[in-house]
């Protein structure tokens, strides 16, 4: 699987996530994206369930992040899912399962597929779809992406970007934690 640096992915910091975004989460609620979490400090991924390499080592990286906040009130994270046409609720429930991610804390959701281009355009992510021929002549899709996570501050503003994979731990929480106490 091919990743595209993160540096190659992104737009400059400080961009704000535009307009509403309807999309649904892993228990089928439909949700806007950002409206309905303004006011929460959020980690932002981008990412697909069959993924077989770097998603769920971002998923992991997040949960880590997670785990080392000290206070998890007024934090989301946010994994949004660009492959909406495998990625229904269930498959992202699966995936939330599967990656012990926790909830409420985590959202995992997908849209229309214009829907979460827009997005994937205002993150500045880069998502290519490769496909695949197997050996058994069957055809299937991969993704070259970025291996990217944003953090988010509560008025919709992108505030910084890590390293999906190995995002730097402590500095992803205190970042966090200073972002929860300027609102």
């Amino acid at each position: 699987m091919v990743v595209i640096s993160a540096l190659l992915g992104c737009q400059a910091e400080q961009g704000v996530v535009q307009g509403s975004h309807y999309l649904w989460t892993q228990q089928g609620k439909l949700i806007n994206f950002p409206q309905d979490l303004r006011g929460e400090v959020l980690l932002v991924a981008f990412f697909y369930v069959q993924c077989p390499d770097i998603c769920p080592l971002i998923a992991q990286r997040m949960v880590q992040i997670w785990q080392a906040l000290p206070e998890t009130r007024g934090v989301r994270a946010v994994m949004i899912s660009f492959d909406p046409e495998r990625d229904s609720p269930e498959r992202l429930r699966e995936f939330a399962e599967a990656h012990q991610l926790p909830e409420p804390g985590f959202v995992l959701c997908s849209g229309k597929p214009e829907v979460v281009e827009q997005l994937v355009q205002q993150f500045g992510v880069v998502v290519q779809r490769t496909p695949t021929e197997f050996t058994d002549g069957g055809v299937s899709y991969f993704f070259a992406h970025s291996d990217v996570l944003f953090l988010v501050d509560g008025a919709g503003r992108i505030r910084k970007r890590y390293t999906g994979t190995d995002a730097p731990i402590a500095q992803v929480v205190r970042d966090v934690q200073q972002l929860r106490h300027q609102q």
